[in-house]
């Protein structure tokens, strides 16, 4: 088997159509079909059942594939270390990511001017959205990587635990005393409640967390979007629950009420989300380094700013 004939079975295996993978692989459709019929032969297995509209794979099929995952990423990987060997220190090309909006709100600035000026010939590119979406941009190759929530198990994507921030209850008004006072959601009086949707996680955990009385509101309303969430908390007395990382710079800010959730715990773990198949090259390598660097920031803001008395555990 050759190495290009692992390419073209890769390709048909996930496009799931002749026609669609030798466009991918730019060359004409009998050229890649003879490719695969040469495999079965080698193999004496069928590999593809042909349908009228596609094909699926068979279990020999998906046997294969899942070989030829580890060697497709180990020869992408050894053609970048390689094209980087006598370039260490002139990192370039494009990263193109997926980021949720409380990390572009609180910590992207941070990251990107230094690393910028460190390495100008990289080309970033910066799309946001919620995990869900951030996910399949991943999966169709429309971003390198992602930072978002824990994602659902799905094939092919790599997922490593980036920081375990906490959500907080933030507002413009002292909703329970002096900032940085743990607060319990079941026991604020009166407390009106900007919630984002039940697609978002946390918007999901808050939903459950609110019939089963966990948190008890007195009005609640959804809001889709930052921008707007935190706009409607900074002209009101309504409550906005958001994590730790999207607020840590405005920590002490005599107008922001940033309190600690004690009970019900809602945790939001970030992870870093990419597709195996394609590994990162240098430059998306280095910028995840900077991006854990500076989530330090983050711990070191909370760490400072809780109160001595009322210190309460970090997230496990």
């Amino acid at each position: 088997m050759e190495i290009k004939q692992v390419a073209y079975f890769m390709w048909v295996y996930e496009e799931r159509s002749f026609s669609r993978a030798a466009r991918r692989a730019q060359v004409v459709q009998p050229t890649l079909s003879m490719h695969i019929r040469k495999m079965e032969e080698e193999f004496g297995v069928k590999l593809f059942e042909r349908r009228p509209h596609g094909v699926e794979p068979t279990a020999a099929g998906h046997k294969l594939y899942d070989r030829c995952v580890p060697i497709a990423q180990n020869l992408e990987l050894a053609q970048q270390e390689m094209a980087e060997a006598d370039h260490r220190q002139n990192v370039g090309g494009s990263v193109k990511i997926g980021l949720p909006s409380p990390f572009n709100r609180g910590l992207l600035s941070a990251v990107l001017i230094p690393f910028m000026e460190r390495y100008p010939d990289v080309h970033i590119s910066i799309a946001e959205a919620y995990t869900g979406t951030l996910v399949e941009w991943v999966q169709n190759g429309l971003v390198d990587f992602a930072l978002g929530a824990r994602p659902v198990n799905e094939g092919g994507l790599v997922r490593k635990l980036i920081y375990r921030d906490r959500i907080v209850l933030i507002s413009s008004v002292a909703l329970n005393g002096i900032s940085f006072s743990p607060c319990d959601l079941s026991r604020i009086s009166g407390l009106k409640l900007i919630l984002p949707p039940a697609t978002h996680s946390v918007g999901a955990i808050a939903q459950e967390y609110l019939a089963n009385g966990s948190i008890k509101a007195a009005k609640t309303i959804e809001i889709n979007g930052s921008v707007a969430s935190f706009d409607l908390m900074q002209s009101s007395d309504w409550g906005l629950l958001t994590p730790f990382v999207s607020v840590f710079k405005d920590a002490g800010d005599p107008g922001l009420f940033i309190y600690p959730i004690g009970a019900p715990r809602i945790p939001f773990d970030l992870y870093l989300v990419y597709d195996g198949r394609r590994p990162l090259n240098a430059a998306s390598r280095r910028l995840i380094d900077a991006i854990a660097e500076k989530l330090k920031l983050v711990e070191d803001r909370w760490a400072r700013m809780q109160l001595p008395s009322q210190k309460m555990p970090s997230s496990p």
